[in-house]
């Protein structure tokens, strides 16, 4: 019965003033007329693109995953490193020779850079120097400089070799970061469609409103008339009842339909970021205080139209190039064949190739005894040196020495426990079929949007005609009226049902509308379609 109601404003509204066309695009801007803010669907959508709470949550997982990745990267920058170390020691003695205690001194500093590269090398550079000064006897040089330059090398041959499996985490944060901007751009689908049904239902809920007021005028005005009519004899009790009767079903549709409109603006104030009507009132005495929001929200697009067509293949090849949800997919089943790849090569032995190089330099103060025997203890001379000279050593490559080893490993957890591989596999056959689901769910959603589509053009061909034909059988029956050869009632019938044929046209059109921006999401190019940006990212 409510449905009549609306028919009714509806069919008032289209008598009072033929509708225009409206656009989606580029419409008027947002405006405050008398406490209500008028909006375009274009304004709709971008206040929602830039104060939509679900945006603005999702948004940071992209950003998240890009600092990861970031630090991912840069496990193959350098490491240097700067160590001093000081020494005062005293120590007993039993050797006579050197008294009863031995006393050293010695200060060491060393400067490295450490470097691992993606084939898995890690490279150690180091250079350090250090002073001995010791009571020590027969030391030849004292205090000594000694300085020495090293290089350590390793290599790892079979396990932990290969680009893709040094960059590992580096790859799986990338791929984490491919999946949160697929998410990011399915929640930004989703919304915009949200925000273009929320934007249609408000405006035909308002247009119900307001012409059901319209109607509950008229229907007032008659229900005077008959009155009259009835004091002079021209018009029976019964047909005062009936014009009576519909003035109290139109003050009931009215209520409904203003519960409607209030639903109906909720939802687009939802979705917009603006508080809901009476969040205040409801929130009691302890609630915070919401933002300032304008009383209404007014539609200024009117709907209309606009044909478009598409063939469902044409639309499933966009889809399958374009949905957000299969680019996640095809993401997490690239991350599993990473896991795959990886844990694959953690199952070889490990077969490390290390080498050592290093040049040492000395330098100091050193004795030159007696006959060139320390043992003798006759000093008959001193040659003054610097730890710069220790250096000039260590650069000329005076002194050099090579270690070379290889090392071969085999963990017995590599030969009995494979758990790890196979579930990395399980992911990826997982993946795999997430991926089928996925691209038959999309076929399946692309095959009702494109048949919406195509029923709500017939619709609004067919609800046309039928509306013109109920036009014609509501002057016939006007005319039978106003001879006396029915009641009001009976008139009431049909313009009711006149009414509803008009509804049901205006229906049409604005589901029209709604099934396109459906089949915009469906294909995954609603962004593109509307030459929409969101912070920089590029869909």
């Amino acid at each position: 019965m409510k449905r009549t109601f609306v028919g009714a404003a509806l069919a008032a509204i289209l008598i009072a003033a033929p509708m225009t066309g409206g656009q989606d695009g580029p419409g008027p801007s947002a405006q405050a007329q008398g406490g209500a803010l008028k909006l375009s669907l274009s304004d709709a959508v971008r206040r929602a693109l830039e104060a939509n709470l679900d945006l603005a949550i999702e948004v940071l997982n992209p950003e998240m995953d890009e600092a990861s990745a970031a630090a991912a990267r840069e496990a193959f920058l350098p490491t240097f490193g700067l160590s001093s170390n000081y020494v005062d020691q005293e120590i007993p003695n039993s050797w006579g020779l050197e008294g009863p205690t031995v006393k050293t001194r010695r200060d060491y500093y060393q400067f490295g850079v450490s470097q691992r590269t993606p084939l898995g090398t890690e490279i150690d550079l180091a250079l350090s120097t250090q002073t001995t000064d010791t009571s020590r006897a027969f030391t030849t040089v004292n205090p000594a400089f000694d300085s020495i330059f090293q290089l350590s090398l390793r290599q790892p041959l079979l396990q932990g070799f290969g680009s893709k499996v040094n960059r590992y985490e580096s790859i799986k944060a990338g791929r984490r970061l491919d999946m949160s901007e697929a998410s990011l751009k399915a929640t930004l689908l989703q919304t915009i469609y949200g925000v273009e049904q929320a934007y249609w239902n408000l405006t035909y809920a308002r247009e119900s409103l307001r012409v059901l007021e319209m109607s509950l005028a008229q229907s007032r005005e008659m229900f005077r008339r008959n009155q009259e009519a009835a004091r002079v004899g021209t018009k029976t009790g019964v047909d005062v009842l009936s014009s009576e009767a519909e003035v109290a079903n139109y003050e009931d549709g009215i209520l409904a339909a203003r519960r409607q409109v209030e639903r109906a603006e909720n939802a687009l104030r939802t979705l917009l970021g603006f508080p809901v009507a009476g969040a205040a009132a409801a929130g009691g005495a302890g609630a915070a205080a919401p933002e300032p929001a304008a009383e209404a929200l007014i539609a200024a697009d009117e709907p209309r139209a606009e044909r478009r067509t598409i063939a469902f293949e044409e639309a499933l090849a966009t889809a399958f190039a374009e949905r957000p949800e299969l680019a996640r997919v095809d993401a997490a089943l690239a991350d599993a064949a990473t896991d795959v790849g990886y844990f694959k090569n953690q199952l070889l032995p490990r077969l490390d190739l290390n080498l050592q190089m290093w040049y040492p330099g000395q330098s100091g103060v050193r004795y030159v005894f007696q006959d060139d025997n320390p043992l003798s203890g006759i000093v008959i001379g001193k040659i003054a040196g610097s730890r710069a000279d220790s250096f000039k050593d260590v650069w000329k490559m005076t002194y050099g020495s090579v270690s070379f080893n290889v090392s071969l490993t085999l963990p017995l957890s590599n030969v009995i426990s494979r758990a790890e591989l196979a579930r990395a596999r399980l992911a990826q056959e997982q993946a795999r079929l997430r991926l089928e689901k996925e691209r038959r769910a999309i076929e399946a959603e692309v095959v009702d949007a494109v048949r919406d589509l195509e029923a709500s053009a017939r619709r609004i061909d067919t609800s046309a005609r039928y509306r013109e034909l109920m036009e014609k059988r509501v002057a016939a029956e006007t005319q039978r009226y106003d001879l006396g050869l029915v009641g009001s009632e009976w008139l009431f019938t049909y313009q009711r049902s006149l009414a509803q044929a008009k509804a049901d046209e205006i229906r049409a059109v604005i589901d029209y509308r709604i099934a396109l921006a459906a089949l915009d999401k469906a294909m995954g190019t609603t962004l593109r379609t509307k030459g929409l940006k969101f912070k920089g990212y590029e869909f």
